[in-house]
């Protein structure tokens, strides 16, 4: 099949240019399915994302920061450092 230019007649014999007539059905859904296949891939994308960020991160529990500072003691009940 030979391509049709911009500026040929249409070939569904309408007498109008091709860019007039069926280049301008066809865009559309070429353009529709560009703007699902980005959502879908900003979609996934963001899928990937929250389960790396929930994989990786470190659960907050009421384990000490590190090592003790001189005359403090851990408390886990409360969640931070008592004088001894």
């Amino acid at each position: 099949m030979e391509k049709i230019g911009r500026n040929d007649p249409c070939h569904c014999g309408s007498g109008k240019k091709y860019k007039n007539c069926h280049q301008k059905i066809n865009g559309e859904s070429d353009s529709r399915k560009k703007g699902v296949m980005t959502v879908v891939i900003i979609g996934i994308l963001l899928i990937i994302a929250a389960i790396v960020i929930f994989t990786t991160s470190t659960p907050t529990g009421n384990s000490a920061p590190g090592p003790a500072p001189a005359g403090k003691v851990w408390s886990e009940e409360h969640g931070h450092w008592h004088n001894i």
